[in-house]
């Protein structure tokens, strides 16, 4: 398992530098870009509705193409069990993560996943998180656009 998290961890990194450089390189002036903490912009998108907020640190998300967002996850707040139509690749670089498998939320269900963690939810898996002791800030990636499909309400 760890073998697979960290092929994983580097098939993303070197993914998002490739896509990094080419995005770079059809600007028409080469440049660094980078942003601080500070210069993160939050935004609630239409379909949170629990106090989360995203940020699109590259790409767009709900366009498709090569992405990067981060997810902020309110302390006491949990997403109900739901699936996504790609791999979820997540990184927590903030906080703790709680995350469960099964088609409903079950606490007791919940793995803790501390700040540095990287995490692999495949394609389809039915999944819910929680964050239990404060702000939770997790950094996802992928390819495509974007989509949750919840099973329960």
């Amino acid at each position: 398992m760890k073998r697979v998290l960290a092929a994983a961890a580097a098939v993303v990194t070197i993914v998002t530098a490739l896509v990094w450089e080419t995005s770079l390189a059809e600007r028409s002036k080469k440049e660094i870009v980078g942003l601080t903490p500070g210069e993160v912009r939050w935004f609630t998108p239409s379909y949170y509705n629990d106090g989360r907020q995203r940020a699109q640190l590259f790409g767009d998300s709900s366009q498709g193409g090569a992405w990067i967002d981060r997810a902020k996850i309110p302390g006491g707040a949990r997403v109900l069990a739901h699936t996504h139509p790609q791999d979820e690749l997540v990184t927590v670089i903030e906080g703790t993560w709680y995350l469960g498998e099964g088609a409903k939320f079950d606490a007791a269900k919940l793995k803790a996943y501390p700040l540095g963690s990287f995490i692999v939810i495949p394609a389809g898996v039915p999944h819910f998180v929680a964050a239990k002791e404060g702000t939770v800030v997790v950094q996802l990636s992928g390819t495509g656009k974007f989509q949750t499909d919840y099973l329960e309400k």
